[in-house]
């Protein structure tokens, strides 16, 4: 058989007594488990900070100036927006995030009108209401139908609300509310058509404009446009009174600047509310603004940090012209956090192992954790983040977000070739199919190949691979399925973690244990193969020039508890996998690196560009995290989104949201409540609403990582 090579420092592995013990173990048992003579221990990473390092110093902190985080003119189309009540309007912002649930078609001009057809017989709309929702006493629509003898039923938040004829011509309609108006939260309304007619190859039932929710009185006019430009700037129209509404996740040291402008009449008031779920509702900025004036508001929102929040932009004053007052150039600003001078290497080896769940590496975190000193030492030497978001329950998704995550711009490969560097891969994972390797120099697919798919021959490979490569920069990407490999295939280490975890007092079955023990087997494994390659990387004496990148493609549901686990295909244990990041010109510098939290492969992607000195484009949706990694910057917290079939699932910070086709939708703080035991979807509707809009892609880009379409 074929020798490993030698550890670098058997000794600096583990730390304590019990550990080097279970070390010694777990490499004495990989002549079973691996089928290789093993080395003095488990695997050989880098030198440590014990060892001679290159001479370097910390990177240079870039300032962190605030910027515009999220322009709310250019994404006014995720707004909501009242205007002497609730507005749903095809032409209206809003409209496409109250149509997400789908049975809708694309809005388009009819009769005069921007109008929307439902997509066949029926369609609903799901919308957030305010504070206002107590005086809500009227529904109005515009309908005009396409068959004579039309009837449709409405239907409020599942109950019936009333049946209306509809005549042939285009007129609107008004429905009395229930007496009490509508509670502040989400709520939704169904139209149910008794016919449908064909409109060009499609069919649908009538067109709909000017669907709104008023209180008693006369409604005041819709304007002709909601945005638009004052003076040469960018705006939100605002005229009395009109309020928009930002459902946000807020970036830490968040602020909101823009300037309160009125061009003729007033004075107008100008308020920014802040709505918390479970908090009383608070007015944290008025100004009065008279007529030809105009305010600069620069508010603190540092409160809200790292929570789902509405801000409404409310305005107050006589009824003059939409146009005549606005919020010039408003946004949410906060300082940039991935603006770091890390140096550039020469060379980057991205290991991707399928199946790596992030609650079970160690990473320095303590308790039952599998037995990973490879990993422990490259995230202690490095940097590392868990919660990772993968994007999918299949190996081929995960893969997809790090390596091609748009179809707007290049895939890794060709953006690693465009720096310089020989791009080449490695794999013996399913998920690695044609289209994700056809812009690499260089590779192999045992799989495709007929040679075993074992990590062992990825190793041999690996070593032929440098042998005629190392010459030149490089980036090469190793894709192996080591966890989600059948688990009997390693029976000795399987046998050493169930001798170590005796039953726990009150243990009914031994069956979930065991299961347990043979991931957390596969995981020692993964991690020992991942020792092996750094070791490789200082036997080729490239491994000073060469960073080191270690992240999970998916996670492994080993069905072993209840909350979230309940036979929905996109369960945590899934979504999320860790990334470890080991820069060889740093592990000398003295600086604590907590594990970071949060992420997304495409940021791995991102992140491997970073390493090299190369930039992101900005049509990737993934953002380089150097800076949160290295240098402790929060991390600006962005949406996640993932589909199998009728399943989705979103993240947003800590938030999860899950559902079926849009109904059956569960929400859950995973921070509060890592087990998902308790459906916050009914009591915390501001948050709902925040993960409901994250789940509509923001612009027209199309990219791979809107509900795990194919990005080829």
């Amino acid at each position: 058989m074929r020798a490993m090579f030698p550890a670098q420092r058997a000794g600096a592995l583990v730390v304590g007594r019990n550990a080097r013990r279970l070390a010694a173990l777990l490499g004495a048992l990989c002549v079973v488990a691996c089928g290789e003579a093993p080395p003095a221990a488990v695997g050989g990473p880098a030198p440590s900070a014990s060892e001679p390092a290159p001479a370097t110093s910390a990177p240079t902190l870039m300032p962190r100036l605030p910027e515009p985080w999220i322009d709310l003119v250019a994404d006014a189309d995720a707004g909501h927006v009242s205007r002497g009540g609730v507005v749903i309007d095809p032409g209206a912002p809003g409209w496409s995030r109250a149509t997400a649930a789908g049975g809708w078609l694309p809005a388009r001009p009819f009769d005069g009108r921007t109008v929307a057809f439902p997509d066949g017989i029926g369609a609903t709309l799901q919308f957030p209401v305010g504070d206002e929702g107590p005086t809500l006493r009227e529904l109005s629509l515009w309908m005009r139908p396409l068959a004579a003898g039309q009837r449709v039923s409405l239907f409020l938040d599942g109950k019936p609300l009333t049946t209306i004829d509809v005549r042939g011509e285009g007129r609107e309609y008004r429905v009395r509310l229930p007496e009490r108006g509508l509670g502040p939260g989400e709520h939704s309304l169904r139209f149910y058509f008794r016919l449908t007619r064909f409109l060009g190859r499609e069919r649908t039932a009538a067109a709909i404009d000017d669907v709104r929710l008023l209180p008693e009185g006369e409604a005041p006019p819709l304007p002709d446009a909601w945005t638009g430009r004052i003076g040469d700037a960018p705006a939100l129209f605002a005229g009395p009174p009109t309020s928009w509404s930002f459902y946000a996740f807020l970036p830490p040291e968040a602020r909101f600047i823009a300037r309160a402008t009125v061009i003729e009449g007033g004075p107008v008031a100008f308020a920014l509310r802040v709505d918390a779920d479970g908090e009383p509702s608070q007015v944290v900025s008025r100004v009065e603004v008279p007529g030809g004036a105009a305010a600069d508001l620069d508010v603190d929102l540092a409160a809200w940090s790292g929570r789902p929040v509405r801000l409404s932009l409310e305005t107050s004053g006589p009824a003059a012209s939409i146009g005549s007052a606005g919020w010039v150039r408003p946004a949410i600003a906060a300082p940039r956090a991935d603006a770091t001078d890390v140096p550039a290497v020469r060379n980057v080896v991205v290991w991707v192992v399928d199946g790596l769940r992030d609650d079970r590496v160690g990473l320095g975190r303590g308790g039952d954790h599998a037995h990973t000193p490879n990993l422990d030492l490259l995230a202690a030497e490095g940097a590392a983040a868990v919660g990772v978001w993968s994007g999918g329950a299949s190996p081929e998704e995960g893969h997809r977000r790090l390596l091609a995550p748009t179809v707007d711009a290049p895939s890794l490969a060709t953006l690693m070739a465009g720096a310089g560097r020989s791009a080449g891969y490695l794999t013996t994972s399913a998920g690695m199919g044609k289209a994700l390797t056809a812009d690499f120099g260089s590779g192999l697919d045992l799989r495709a190949a007929g040679e075993p798919a074992e990590t062992r021959v990825v190793l041999r490979e690996l070593d032929a691979w440098l042998a005629t490569r190392k010459r030149r920069p490089f980036f090469l990407y190793v894709a192996t399925g080591d966890t989600r490999a059948p688990f009997q295939a390693m029976p000795g280490y399987a046998r050493l973690y169930e001798r170590a975890r005796p039953p726990k007092e009150g243990e009914a079955e031994d069956a979930r244990r065991t299961v347990r023990a043979a991931y957390d087997a596969q995981v020692s494994a993964a991690d020992y193969w991942v020792g092996q390659t750094v070791a490789l990387l200082s036997a080729h004496g490239i491994v000073d020039e060469t960073a080191v990148v270690v992240a999970g493609s998916v996670g492994q549901e080993l069905r072993e508890r209840g909350g979230l686990g309940d036979g929905h295909a996109l369960v945590p244990e899934l979504l999320s996998v860790p990334l470890v990041v080991w820069h060889p010109a740093l592990r000398a510098v003295a600086r604590p690196r907590p594990l970071v939290g949060g992420g997304d492969l495409a940021d791995v992607g991102a992140t491997a560009l970073g390493l090299v000195g190369a930039p992101v484009p900005t049509a990737w949706p993934g953002r380089s995290l150097l800076g949160a990694l290295f240098e402790g910057r929060p991390m600006l917290p962005r949406p996640s989104r993932a589909r199998l079939g009728n399943q989705f699932a979103g993240r947003y910070g800590s938030w999860l949201l899950r559902g079926v086709a849009h109904r059956d939708v569960g929400l859950w703080n995973l921070d509060a409540d890592p087990l998902g035991r308790e459906d916050l979807a009914p009591s915390h509707p501001i948050a709902l609403r925040v993960l409901r809009d994250a789940l509509v892609e923001r612009g027209e880009r199309a990219t791979a990582l809107d509900f795990g379409r194919p990005s080829h």
